[in-house]
């Protein structure tokens, strides 16, 4: 079996098929897949609130496509009712809190993922 091209492993991943589709994923394949998006894995939370804010501003400025945002580790943490509201970062004052720019990364379609 031959070894993925690092732009066959990226689409597997963003595809949510992670490592187990690059055995039978092959370039035919990831050719025909239309999709297009990113993925923005957000690991910190209240306790580093600029990495926070700088990975949902990141998602606020994507393009369009099947975008999604992963909240893991202590990212977690701003998913538990009203814990967004509170972080925020000197360095996004004109961005306002993390659930201020959540909610623009809802409405611009990215999808969602604890």
């Amino acid at each position: 079996m031959s070894q993925p091209t690092r732009n066959e492993f990226l689409k597997a991943a963003a595809a949510g098929a992670g490592l187990a589709a690059l055995g039978v994923a092959s370039s035919a394949s990831a050719a025909a897949d239309p999709r297009r998006g990113y993925v923005i894995a957000i690991t910190h939370g209240p306790s580093d609130p600029t990495r926070v804010m700088l990975a949902l501003f990141t998602a606020t400025r994507l393009p369009a496509g099947d975008n999604h945002v992963w909240f893991a580790i202590d990212g977690g943490q701003l998913c538990k009712k009203g814990e967004a509201d509170k972080v925020t970062s000197p360095l996004f004052t004109k961005q306002g809190n993390a659930a201020k720019l959540l909610s623009q990364v809802r409405d611009k379609g990215a999808a969602i993922h604890i």
